[in-house]
C-alpha cells in the first residue's frame, strides 16, 4: 500500500540501486523540484540540494509504502532528513512528496 511519493534526485534515480536496496525495482515519473540547486557535497561525495531561489532540480517520483521509505530512510542515514516540498508534474502538476535534502538544510516544510 502507498504511502506517498518520494522526489528522488540522486543516487536512488538509479533502478538497479532501488532494486538492490528493496528487492524489486519502483518505476518512476518524471518531476522537477523547484526553488533548488543540486550539487556534489564534497565532504560525502553524493549529490545534494539546497534552497536556492529560481532553480530547479529535475529528478523522479517513486510511489512507495511505509516498509520501503523505511529502508530508503536508514539507506539515507544520518547525513540527510527527509522533509515534504511540492514537485511539479511535466503536466504541470503540483504534488507533494518527500525528499532527501542534508541533515543541516533549512526547508520550506517538514
Amino acid at each position: 500500500m502507498t504511502v506517498g511519493r518520494l522526489f528522488v534526485y540522486g543516487t536512488l534515480r538509479d533502478d538497479a540501486v532501488v532494486q538492490d536496496l528493496l528487492g524489486h525495482r519502483l518505476f518512476g515519473r518524471p518531476a522537477v523540484l523547484k526553488g533548488y540547486h543540486r550539487e556534489i557535497d564534497p565532504a560525502i561525495g553524493y549529490p545534494v540540494i539546497h534552497p536556492r531561489e529560481g532553480a530547479a532540480v529535475a529528478g523522479k517520483m517513486l510511489d512507495v509504502d511505509a516498509e520501503e521509505l523505511a529502508i530508503l530512510d536508514a539507506y539515507e542515514g544520518d547525513r540527510y532528513r527527509r522533509v515534504i516540498v511540492q514537485v511539479e508534474t511535466p503536466e504541470g502538476r503540483l504534488l507533494d512528496a518527500y525528499v532527501y535534502i542534508p541533515a543541516a538544510s533549512p526547508a520550506s516544510r517538514t
